[in-house]
């Protein structure tokens, strides 16, 4: 693979039988050709990183949807490639919310595509990402209305949600970080919505993190659709999720006692927790 500047970079095997390098140009030209189809105007910005071996692609296609009547979010694809053993090419749905800026991404499996580099490319998924995305609107609002609708326990089992899904491996501060997110998105702290507990986690990567790269946020933002999207095109259950966040960090701060608490009263925090979900210590 070679970039506009004369660079090679992404040598993993020259078999193609085992290894098709994709170059980036070649992905953007094609998700270009297909946004004029639908005679969209986007805009937006690609990152590379130093190496050239991650690239990642927001592309703005100037299409809104609601959450509800003041929280518009602006549409579009995030495209993500990369050589080096072990990144592909996926196409994801790219999305802004307005209200604060908070980016998002990946909470529609069956709006996603992707594919290896063990096969050549397959412009197919391009075109089709695009219509998916372009043609979708009521059912990505759909989406955003279920998780409005179900809520976790309380502020406390969202920060532990927050922290099982990983993202505070991108952020600096991620206890004080996700705190301020949750006391910024969270309306009621004994009734958070997975919507609000999802956008706070946006809400740290997209302002508690300078200078990171979209090509490096992106990891986060995947993590942080877990809140909305199980693998199987379907909400998660709140329920699930904070039991298993809950029982997995009470295991290490209670049983374990091999770790330090998030917070001074958390021991205290998850106990209460674990009774309302019945988990015995």
């Amino acid at each position: 693979m070679w970039t506009d500047d004369g660079r090679t970079t992404g040598v993993v095997s020259s078999n193609q039988d085992f290894y098709n390098v994709i170059q980036y140009g070649d992905i953007l030209e094609t998700v270009g050709d297909a946004v004029d189809r639908h005679g969209i105007e986007p805009s937006g910005r690609v990152s590379i990183s130093p190496t050239a071996h991650k690239m990642s692609a927001n592309i703005d296609f100037d299409q809104e949807v609601y959450a509800n009547e003041d929280d518009p979010i602006e549409l579009g694809l995030q495209v993500q490639s990369g050589h080096s053993g072990f990144h592909g090419l996926k196409y994801d749905i790219g999305a802004e919310r307005q209200v604060c800026s908070n980016g998002m991404t990946a909470f529609i499996s069956e709006l996603s595509f992707d594919q290896t580099h063990g096969e050549p490319f397959q412009p197919g998924l391009a075109y089709n990402a695009v219509d998916a995305v372009a043609e979708s609107p009521a059912e990505i609002e759909h989406r955003l209305a279920q998780a409005q609708n179900r809520e976790l326990m309380n502020q406390d089992e969202a920060l532990l949600v927050l922290m099982e899904s990983g993202i505070d491996r991108h952020l600096k501060n991620p206890v004080p970080d996700l705190l301020n997110s949750l006391y910024d998105e969270v309306e009621d702290p004994e009734a958070p919505t997975l919507w609000e507990t999802y956008n706070a986690a946006t809400r740290a990567l997209t302002h508690y993190t300078n200078d990171v790269p979209d090509y490096e946020l992106a990891e986060g933002f995947e993590q942080a659709a877990q809140l909305l999207e199980n693998g199987a095109n379907e909400i998660p259950e709140p329920e699930r999720l904070g039991r298993q966040a809950v029982d997995n960090r009470s295991r290490q701060l209670i049983e374990r006692g091999d770790t330090e608490p998030y917070w001074p009263e958390e021991e205290q925090t998850l106990r209460e927790l674990m009774e309302q979900h019945e988990i015995q210590a």
